[in-house]
């Protein structure tokens, strides 16, 4: 079972990436789960994934980064004897702290994890004002991350791209960047992705 962690901020444009993956990885013949958590009583989400016939999985009860910790690793250990996907992607609520996520990961007792992958989603239209209010979570998701993803491109100013990556460098220079809009291709992107899915 492989393990793919997306963080981003509510709107960022977690969702649609997380169904594009999922769509390559099933149409590669691999079992995908999904495990969201949302925040309210209507999983709009959550509705729109089992339209398209992908397996959701929801977490409720308020956010994964701190009530959820031990229920991630109870859903991730009945995924495994349960349903026994080949991937498991992790959508968290926006306010959610890898951190935490990651900190719980070592209690869970299932199938061996054969890899691990974080992808922290920024949206640069945004960021400006978010890196002011929420500094602490916004650093956490981008410190935690492989892979960070600068949202929005075909809409956001060349400057305010030009800030995600300034930011994004700054709390991970490890961390590989990639731009992404409606307009861009997703070749590249799930090239990236793909050896982190089979």
């Amino acid at each position: 079972m492989r393990l793919l962690l997306f963080s981003g901020f509510l709107g960022s444009g977690k969702t649609t990436l997380v169904i594009k993956l999922a769509q390559f990885a099933i149409g590669r013949g691999k079992k995908v789960a999904i495990l969201v958590n949302e925040i309210g009583e209507v999983g709009i989400d959550n509705q729109l994934m089992r339209q398209l016939d992908i397996n959701v999985w929801e977490l409720l009860n308020g956010c994964i980064c701190c009530t959820l910790s031990a229920d991630l690793v109870s859903t991730l250990q009945k995924l495994d004897v349960e349903y026994s996907p080949d991937l498991v992607i992790v959508e968290p609520s926006g306010a959610a702290d890898p951190k935490s996520i990651l900190n719980a990961l070592p209690y869970y007792k299932g199938s061996p994890l054969e890899s691990l992958h974080t992808i922290s989603v920024l949206d640069p239209q945004r960021l400006e004002i978010l890196i002011e209010v929420m500094t602490p979570l916004i650093v956490s998701q981008i410190q935690h991350a492989d892979l960070v993803l600068v949202s929005k491109c075909d809409l956001a100013k060349a400057e305010e791209i030009e800030l995600a990556h300034q930011v994004a460098q700054e709390h991970n220079p490890k961390a590989e960047i990639m731009d992404f809009g409606k307009d861009s291709s997703l070749t590249t992107l799930i090239k990236e992705i793909a050896p982190w899915m089979n």
